[in-house]
């Protein structure tokens, strides 16, 4: 087995080192932002006014943060070109990432909340690999520009690992899908427009076929978020969501 680094791949950290010392590093220093990084990092990102959700200037200096990296070329990297990126690999994915952690929590990179001048983007994978030509067309151009931020539903209070058994169901009733059930850990509602909500449409629980995955507005009757629960490693954006009789379109 050969372990060594593809010369493409090297070439990549190359580029991503002189980007973080020219441009990230100096916007860290900026205004004292390195307390969102150092021992006031916890206090500083979190709005305890607020349900202990990010505040404002934490999320601002995220956006500019990959803005920056997006403008430069990175932060789609993994993305298949038709979407703005590279046709970044899995491999070249887990050594960019690695080698970024490696450098220690900055902007370039904070792995508590998957925030990186490469981006993760799963909810774009997800959607690129099973949506449909009509879905991926509308929905991935949205959530790349940001007018559609989707969250993803699957833990339960029951279920995390097991997801098999999720005990959130939805039944057909015209054309339209009934879902109730309840979902814990779902990052990213405080600014969420949409939420991928998992729920059993057909088969027994313990079984991997008959769970469908819906693009719920997190406006429609019936969706709620109950809290966002504390962690100790704050600030959170992970909701307690319970859905009852929320009706969604086939």
């Amino acid at each position: 087995m050969d372990f060594a680094i593809p010369t493409d791949i090297q070439n990549l950290l190359d580029e991503l080192d002189q980007f973080i010392d020219d441009v990230i590093k100096p916007i860290e220093q900026e205004d004292d932002n390195i307390r969102f990084f150092d021992h006031r990092r916890e206090d500083s990102r979190t709005d305890w006014e607020r349900d202990g959700l990010p505040n404002a200037e934490w999320e601002s200096l995220l956006r500019r943060m990959r803005d920056e990296a997006d403008g430069a070329g990175f932060l789609r990297w993994h993305l298949p070109e038709r979407f703005g990126g590279r046709n970044g690999s899995n491999l070249g994915m887990a050594i960019v990432r690695e080698h970024l952690a490696r450098k220690g929590l900055g902007l370039h990179n904070d792995l508590q909340n998957e925030n990186s001048i490469i981006g993760n983007f799963p909810t774009v994978l997800m959607m690129e690999r099973f949506g449909s030509p009509e879905q991926k067309e509308y929905w991935i151009p949205k959530m790349l520009e940001g007018s559609a931020r989707i969250g993803f539903g699957l833990t339960e209070p029951l279920h995390g690992s097991d997801a098999t058994w999720m005990e959130t169901t939805a039944v057909k009733d015209g054309d339209e899908w009934v879902i109730n059930g309840e979902k814990y850990w779902n990052t990213g509602l405080h600014h969420a427009t949409h939420d991928y909500i998992f729920a059993r449409t057909s088969g027994n629980p313990g079984e991997g076929h008959g769970i469908t995955c819906f693009i719920v507005p997190v406006d429609t009757p019936g969706f709620a978020v109950e809290e966002f629960m504390w962690t100790f490693n704050m600030p959170t954006d992970h909701a307690h969501v319970r859905l009852t009789d929320v009706r969604v379109h086939n």
